[in-house]
């Protein structure tokens, strides 16, 4: 395996850590698909839990991964958005034009968002095509789509969030301010606003197929604020599969001992998702 630290920006610690299979004459597989990795914490941080371990769990199947450290409040920016964007669609020209010193498939790059990083995946994943995202980062198009996204307990309907945590205290509702506040850069938002930074609200034909879970007892992104994508996803005929596992909370990541900072992060019911992913990956990537 090679690593490289790949920087993506001249004024912040954007990175892109590639993880890149060995190749080897005793086997036939040579150009692997690539996954472009988004920790979550909530645009605060990029945690570990959702980095590494996840990428090595990738490579174990073949794949080539990429931990992608985008913009967060931790890098001294009190908005992120859409920087954040551009560091995303970064990452995916980085990858393509170094598809051939990276043994990469240029035409089978992944998006896997986990929370925050869940966010910014599903905004890229309606966003890809948008004229003003290509021409900020002067190449077509084509060069910026996905070919599918994972996203794990992502923030896709900031709409519906907020209807729901202005009702209720507790840690989830305030980091769910907190959280919003370093997205728009600004403690006054409207409901356009939260439009803006919502998945749910740009969903058309081109989103790529989509693959999400999350838990039915998730107390920072709730069941409800997941369903309105799903549903819009569904309403343009856009290919997903969507799991809703009964408990877990927030944040499992891979739910097993890799990637758990407490023994309530270990549920080996939940941890099938990502077997879950694999298979349905193979199908859209190889088919």
């Amino acid at each position: 395996m090679k690593v490289e630290v790949v920087n993506l920006r001249k004024d912040r610690p954007v990175v892109l850590t590639a993880y890149i299979v060995d190749s080897s004459q005793e086997i036939s597989w040579k150009k692997r698909s690539a996954v472009v990795i988004c920790p979550g914490g909530a645009f605060l941080f990029t945690s570990d839990r959702e980095a590494e371990p996840v990428a090595l769990k990738f490579l174990s199947k073949g794949y080539n991964a990429f931990v992608l450290r985008y913009t967060t409040a931790s890098m001294g920016t009190e908005k992120v958005y859409p920087d954040v964007l551009y560091d995303l669609a970064n990452a995916v020209v980085t990858i393509r034009k170094r598809a051939e010193d990276w043994n990469t498939d240029p035409e089978k790059v992944v998006i896997v968002g986990f929370s925050a990083g869940g966010a910014l995946a599903s905004l890229y994943s309606v966003m890809w095509h948008r004229k003003w995202l290509s021409e900020t980062l002067n190449v077509s198009p084509d060069v910026l789509k996905p070919s599918a996204v994972i996203l794990a307990y992502p923030g896709v309907d900031y709409v519906k969030m907020y209807e729901i945590f202005k009702k209720s205290d507790g840690p989830a509702s305030e980091m769910f301010f907190k959280s919003t506040i370093t997205v728009l850069g600004t403690e006054s938002f409207s409901v356009e606003s939260l439009k803006e930074i919502s998945a749910t609200y740009h969903v058309d034909k081109n989103v790529p197929p989509t693959f999400i879970w999350t838990t039915s007892d998730d107390e920072y992104v709730p069941v409800e604020s997941v369903i309105t994508y799903v549903q819009a996803l569904a309403q343009h005929g856009v290919p997903f599969e969507f799991h809703v596992f009964e408990k877990g909370g927030h944040g499992l990541s891979l739910a097993d001992r890799t990637t758990a900072r407490t023994s309530d992060q270990i549920n080996p019911h939940v941890a099938k998702w990502i077997d879950l992913a694999f298979e349905w990956l193979e199908e859209h990537l190889w088919r």
